[in-house]
C-alpha cells in the first residue's frame, strides 16, 4: 500500500491511504482542481495538485526542503499553508480566512512517475444567521505560470442551502458561486417555545403541589 503524510490542525499523523489521482495530463503541468462545499455556516474546500512529470522535481524540492527524500508530516503541513496562501476566498465581498485541516501526499517515487498528487483541505466558518442570497469568490494564484485548473461547486449537505449559478473565467483560476440560504423555519420556533412552556408548567405545578412525609426512605419506628 503507498504511503502518504498527513497534517492536521490538530494534530500531524502519518496514514496509508491516498486519493484517486486524476486523469493523464500534459507532463508539463501542475493540475489544480479546486471543489467547494458550502453550507449555512461553514465553507470547506478541497485541492488536489497533480504534478506532471517534467515538473515533479521542483514541486518536490518545494516538499522536501531538507532533502532527506522523505515527506515529513511538518513539510507536508507547511505546503499545505503555503497553498491556502495563495487562495483568494471571498464571501459577499469580504475574504474569508481558510484553516488548514488536512494534507496528503503521495510517495515521492509515485509523484516523480507522474502518478501521485497533493491534496489540501481546509474550512472556513461563517454567519449561520444569513440567509438570502450570497456569493462565493474563489480564485487561485497558485503556481500560475506551469499550471492549469479546474473549479467546481459540489452539490450542498443540507435542503435549506441551493447552488444559483457558477461561473468562471477561461483557465478556471476564478470561480463565483451564487447560492441562497433559506431563512430559519418559523414552525421549529413555534414547537421550540411551545416545549418550553409545557415545561414551565410541568414545574410549576410541582413547585405548588403539596410536601407529604417520605415512608421509604429505609428508617423505621
Amino acid at each position: 500500500m503507498r504511503r502518504v503524510f498527513i497534517a492536521s490542525v490538530a494534530s500531524v499523523l502519518a496514514a496509508a491511504a491516498m486519493p484517486a489521482t486524476h486523469a493523464a495530463h500534459r507532463l508539463d503541468e501542475y493540475l489544480q482542481a479546486s471543489r467547494v462545499s458550502v453550507a449555512r455556516d461553514r465553507i470547506a474546500l478541497e485541492v488536489d495538485l497533480t504534478p506532471g512529470v517534467n515538473i515533479a522535481s521542483d514541486v518536490i524540492a518545494s516538499l522536501d526542503r531538507d532533502g532527506d527524500t522523505a515527506i515529513s508530516p511538518i513539510e507536508a503541513q507547511s505546503y499545505g499553508q503555503s497553498v491556502l496562501a495563495d487562495l483568494i476566498v471571498e464571501l459577499d465581498g469580504r475574504q474569508v480566512p481558510l484553516t488548514l485541516t488536512r494534507v496528503e501526499i503521495s510517495a515521492i517515487a509515485e509523484l516523480r512517475e507522474g502518478m501521485g498528487a497533493i491534496r489540501v483541505q481546509a474550512t472556513a466558518t461563517i454567519d449561520g444567521s444569513v440567509a438570502g442570497r450570497r456569493e462565493l469568490h474563489l480564485q487561485n494564484d497558485h503556481q500560475p505560470g506551469k499550471s492549469v485548473y479546474l473549479a467546481n461547486a459540489l452539490v450542498p449537505d443540507t435542503a435549506d442551502v441551493r447552488i444559483v449559478r457558477q461561473s468562471r473565467d477561461s483557465r478556471q483560476r476564478d470561480l463565483r458561486i451564487e447560492y441562497t440560504v433559506d431563512p430559519r423555519s418559523p414552525v421549529k420556533v413555534v414547537w421550540l417555545l411551545a416545549g418550553f412552556s409545557v415545561l414551565a408548567g410541568v414545574l410549576v405545578q410541582r413547585a405548588r403541589a403539596p410536601q407529604g412525609s417520605s415512608a421509604a426512605d429505609g428508617s423505621s419506628a
